[in-house]
């Protein structure tokens, strides 16, 4: 039991990673009670989550925004294409998170997602990825209602 902080994403494929590249930040930042997992593109990482009492989700999402734009939404927001499952290699992590809520007791799961800019191979942020990186922690933060004390923009 307890909120867990997942990080989904291709690091290889820059704005692709920002679930990983934001978990990654948040390890820097002391948050008790709380797990930060980086998922990567692994869809198994789920069974890590089981019992969660609060899941927050974080994952490049094509809503049709600006690059950099933050959305917030839930697991039941979200309409999966009908398609048949070749192998458990074919089943996806939004796949399995919906599963596991099927199959096991978890508690509120939220996705924060943001809009990528670029996809492409690379291991870096865009720009306006980047840029957003505070903003996209206060809203985890918010989601996980937990304060901490970071430095405001220009502090050290």
């Amino acid at each position: 039991m307890g909120k867990f902080v997942l990080g989904i994403g291709n690091v290889l494929l820059r704005d692709e990673g920002i679930g990983c590249h934001v978990v990654h930040a948040l390890e820097g930042i002391p948050l008790p009670d709380v797990e930060i997992i980086d998922g990567g593109t692994c869809p198994d990482v789920v069974q890590f989550l089981e019992g969660a009492d609060k899941l927050v989700i974080v994952d490049a999402v094509k809503g049709g925004g600006t690059p950099g734009q933050i959305y917030r939404f839930h697991l039941e927001d979200i309409t999966l294409e009908q398609k048949l499952f070749l192998s458990l290699h074919d089943v996806g992590s939004v796949d399995s998170l919906m599963l596991m809520q099927l199959w096991h007791k978890t508690g509120e799961a939220v996705i924060i997602g943001v809009e990528p800019r670029d996809i492409n191979w690379g291991l870096e942020l865009s720009p306006e990825l980047q840029e957003k990186m505070p903003q996209i922690i206060d809203a985890i933060l918010a989601e996980l209602n937990t304060s901490a004390n970071l430095p405001l923009e220009g502090e050290e």
